[in-house]
């Protein structure tokens, strides 16, 4: 029986990218919705098919996809949602309704109860690449999974017998200084 209670976005390029050199996970924190009745395993893809579709509320999903795409590609990026989407997969860590609106936390039982479904994840997956985003979401990753530091901003993951290099940015929803933090993402995504 799997682990994974929301299931992973997963794009048809995922395998073999055409605008990243590595197969790459997007790994976001935490599932939120103002109607519970949206929480079910595919909230994450509707999210992600909304976005592609530009049926989503500029403020939420949509905004932070947005973010998202211009931290690791350029604040004038051409790439669409739909190109992006189709090269990387993107999965929550924290398998549980966190609350009904943004900028509610996750317990730590939530967190602690999230790893098996991400060790099942990375078995099934194999990224090459991780950008998990939120320092909060870094940490409490770290802490919970065997890990190799390379740098104040990136680690090599030891989950089970896969090894992937990791790194965090602050996550798009927050205030994100470009300036910053797209040096960092396209060190770990593009070269």
């Amino acid at each position: 029986m799997s682990e994974i209670k929301v299931r992973p976005w997963k794009g048809e390029a995922y395998e073999a990218p055409n605008i990243f050199p590595y197969k790459t996970l997007i790994l976001g924190d935490s599932n939120y919705t103002d109607n519970p009745e949206q929480f079910d395993e595919n909230i994450v893809i509707d999210c992600v098919l909304e976005d592609i579709n530009d049926q989503l509320d500029p403020q939420g999903f949509g905004k932070f996809a947005t973010k998202t795409r211009r931290v690791i590609f350029g604040r004038d990026t051409k790439i669409e949602s739909e190109v992006f989407w189709g090269n990387v997969a993107f999965y929550n860590f924290v398998q549980f309704l966190v609350g009904n609106q943004a900028r509610q936390r996750p317990t730590e039982e939530m967190w602690a109860n999230s790893i098996p479904a991400f060790e099942e994840l990375i078995s099934e997956l194999k990224p090459e690449r991780i950008l998990v985003l939120g320092l909060a979401n870094w940490r409490n990753l770290i802490f919970h999974i065997a890990h190799q530091q390379k740098s104040e901003h990136s680690a090599i993951l030891s989950v089970g017998t896969n090894s992937v290099l990791a790194g965090y940015i602050n996550h798009p929803s927050s205030s994100i200084t470009y300036s910053k933090w797209q040096p960092i993402a396209q060190a770990l995504l593009l070269q």
